[in-house]
């Protein structure tokens, strides 16, 4: 399932948000005067969910297991679709293709945007390095 805010429902989805980052409990109440408080983990779930949709992003709803279409998963990693579709084409991301459209699996994808964020962390180390060497060596690198 996938979630946008229409711009009519933006304050009641902040008024939600602000509860659920309170520390103090918070509780759902039923039409029939039922009341279960939420647990920590649901209330970050929805948390996570009300600020994505807060700053404007679509949010998926579903298992690990959920397939996703390409546009989904571009979204879900802030790309375009053509790019997405350059990603599964070169075969870093696997998919499944029912037809002649491309599924890709939610649990994949979260992988993926695991080791991308971990590769660009390990980049930015190298060029902080590299930065540190130049100024070292009076700002000149040494080549072959």
């Amino acid at each position: 399932m996938s979630i946008i805010v229409h711009p009519d429902q933006a304050s009641d989805f902040a008024q939600i948000a602000s509860l659920l980052t309170d520390k103090q409990k918070v509780s759902l109440v039923t039409a029939r005067g039922v009341q279960v408080e939420l647990p920590q983990g649901l209330r970050q779930v929805l948390d996570a969910a009300a600020q994505a949709l807060l700053g404007g992003r679509e949010v998926i709803v579903g298992t690990k297991d959920t397939y996703v279409t390409t546009q989904q998963a571009a979204d879900y990693l802030g790309v375009s679709r053509p790019t997405m579709v350059r990603i599964l084409d070169l075969g870093e991301l696997p998919c499944e293709r029912p037809g002649s459209h491309r599924r890709i699996k939610l649990a994949d994808l979260a992988d993926y945007q695991q080791k991308a964020a971990s590769r660009r962390a390990s980049l930015d180390r190298l060029l902080e390095t590299s930065d540190e060497l130049a100024a070292h060596d009076g700002g000149f690198v040494a080549t072959r």
